[in-house]
């Protein structure tokens, strides 16, 4: 039995056109349980931006928050929040660029960028209205600038220059920031452990920079036709385009259906 670990967004998910779920992933999923597999989530979704794909795939197993939540068969087994003491530091920035940052509780969305296609996009993830003020914001789990990494200076604070027990996470359109020592793949391994698992039999896929962790140190792992080469480059195999089926070709080749 494998633990098959998929990120969610351009890998379970397509972004072409419009956010859809392939029907061949669809299927790959439905046959990975059925050859006595199970199908996880490892995404940097906030769990309530995840839960309505999951249930779509009727998967419990989910490690999101880029690892700062963890859940087990539907159970919370962890939570931690951005550091209490920083959380000022974060909103010294949001002050000066209040369309540029937001961050994710464990219920809601903060941020003071007021564009309709914005509150659309996440409250069709979770499924309400889960934008509310920056004002509003008392914990968080990530914290986020949407600023490439490359073009940080030090007027953008903690995301330039993180304190010792914050983890900045650096993506091709944006810069998040939790608390340190998480991680998608740490997440795995805690997910594993907890489930009596050996982590050798955790398989990974995924498309972005937050994923190349998971990739790397899986035994085996795959990376989708729309990664970046280094992305890529982490990952065992790579898998044709999601929205040729190639989810579901990777699973055939790699024998994890049959």
């Amino acid at each position: 039995m494998k633990y098959i670990f998929f990120d969610i967004d351009h890998t379970l998910v397509s972004h072409v056109d419009f956010p859809h779920i392939p029907e061949q992933t669809r299927e790959a999923v439905k046959l990975l349980r059925e050859n006595g597999h199970v199908p996880a989530i490892a995404t940097g979704r906030a769990g309530f931006l995840t839960f309505t794909t999951a249930r779509e795939f009727e998967i419990e197993n989910i490690v999101c928050s880029g690892g700062a939540e963890i859940f087990v068969n539907g159970r919370e087994i962890q939570k931690k929040f951005f550091p209490d003491e920083h959380l000022e530091k974060f909103l010294d920035v949001a002050k000066k660029f209040p369309q540029l940052t937001a961050a994710a509780s464990d219920e809601f969305i903060y941020t003071d960028e007021n564009s309709g296609a914005f509150r659309k996009y996440f409250n069709q993830q979770a499924g309400y209205d889960c934008v509310k003020p920056m004002k509003e914001l008392k914990r968080a789990l990530m914290c986020y600038i949407m600023i490439p990494p490359k073009f940080l200076t030090p007027e953008h604070g903690i995301f330039y220059s993180p304190p010792e027990n914050v983890k900045l996470e650096l993506m091709n359109a944006f810069t998040e920031a939790r608390v340190a020592n998480t991680s998608k793949w740490r997440g795995i391994e805690i997910f594993m452990e907890h489930c009596g698992a050996d982590i050798k039999d955790a398989i990974t896929f995924g498309d972005g920079p937050n994923d190349i962790e998971m990739l790397a140190n899986a035994s085996l792992s795959v990376a989708v036709a729309s990664a970046s080469d280094k992305v890529k480059n982490s990952a065992k195999f790579v898998c044709e385009d999601i929205d040729e089926g190639g989810i579901l070709k990777a699973c055939y080749e790699l024998r994890l259906i049959i």
